[in-house]
């Protein structure tokens, strides 16, 4: 974790926890589900990233979050 990072951790009930992490330095806001390995990633529209791991998301990143939030 750098230090232009912000981390939380928030209760998912019964899946576990989840890490939400942003990185004003690259305005890129990360939701880690499982810190595994993923198998695939699939770009969607505005610059979101899915990894999925044996068929199950276990991240999802966003690239230029304050652009998406102000639209």
């Amino acid at each position: 974790m750098s230090a232009s990072d912000e981390e939380y951790l928030i209760s998912l009930r019964g899946l576990g926890n989840a890490k939400i992490i942003y990185n004003s330095a690259v305005d890129t806001l990360h939701i880690v589900i499982d810190e595994e390995e993923a198998d695939k990633a699939i770009l969607l529209e505005n610059n979101i990233i899915v990894r999925i791991k044996n068929g199950r998301i276990i991240e999802i990143e966003i690239q230029d979050v304050s652009k998406i939030i102000q639209e």
